[in-house]
């Protein structure tokens, strides 16, 4: 062999390991560029719902958890791990004031605590007031009403369906029925009413009896014409009339 035939195949060695060293130096470039371009998203641990949750129900600690929420999507409403690391705890024995899917982050206007100020206010929608009336089983559907059923309320006395279709926050001092119980005994309803509404149950208890009678589920979302005693506006007054008290509605 001739050293110009050496020569060539030398050559072409030295380019093969050439082509070699670059194809991997290539090869290595691809595989860091595509590791630095995947970059976790950071994320905080947000307050949801496990279970969905009904107005008015008790939160109990197992019906909250905290979950991964990318920090891009928070709101400044939720409560986070940061923020509150205790909340699961906080929580525990409140009242939901609205709503509440699985799942879905938990704000501070949605959960009010029993220990706080004004959870008995944070049920009642705007414009409404909460006003009690006695109760027996006799004049409570037999004690099968319960929070969150709707009422219509009858003078006993004169037959007379004074108002319709009325909210009941509690029964005594519940807020939501008990998985399982059927019933719910009283001696105290608080309904939700309007301000003259309270005007005519006040005058209405005082001087007779007021039985409850229970609506049915489907009357939830009855329309306001259904409730056509229940905003009759002006004052209710007492008139003493040759010795008998009526109560009468001024306009």
């Amino acid at each position: 062999m001739n050293a110009a035939r050496i020569g060539v195949l030398v050559l072409a060695i030295v380019a093969a390991g050439l082509a070699a060293l670059l194809a991997r130096g290539l090869m290595s470039s691809d595989s860091e560029q595509a590791v630095t371009e995947v970059v976790e998203e950071a994320t905080s641990d947000v307050l949801v719902a496990v279970n969905n949750l009904d107005v008015g129900q008790r939160v109990s600690a197992s019906d909250l958890r905290w979950q991964r929420w990318p920090e891009a999507a928070l709101n400044a409403a939720y409560v986070t791990r940061t923020q509150k690391p205790t909340a699961i705890e906080e929580f525990t024995g409140s009242v939901a004031r609205s709503a509440l899917l699985s799942g879905e982050p938990v704000t501070s206007e949605k959960l009010v605590t029993l220990s706080g100020a004004g959870f008995m206010s944070a049920l009642i929608e705007p414009g409404m007031r909460a006003a009690a009336i006695a109760i027996t089983p006799e004049t409570s559907a037999g004690g099968f009403i319960l929070p969150n059923d709707r009422v219509d309320v009858v003078d006993v006395e004169r037959g007379q369906t004074l108002l319709r279709n009325v909210r009941v926050l509690a029964i005594d001092q519940r807020f939501n029925e008990k998985a399982g119980e059927q019933v719910a005994v009283g001696r105290t309803a608080t309904l939700e009413l309007t301000p003259s509404q309270v005007e005519l149950v006040s005058v209405a208890q005082s001087d007779r009896p007021l039985s409850l009678s229970l609506r049915s589920m489907a009357d939830r979302e009855s329309t306001a014409a259904d409730d056509a005693t229940s905003d009759m506006g002006g004052s209710v007054v007492k008139v003493v009339r040759y010795g008998t008290t009526q109560s009468v509605r001024v306009k």
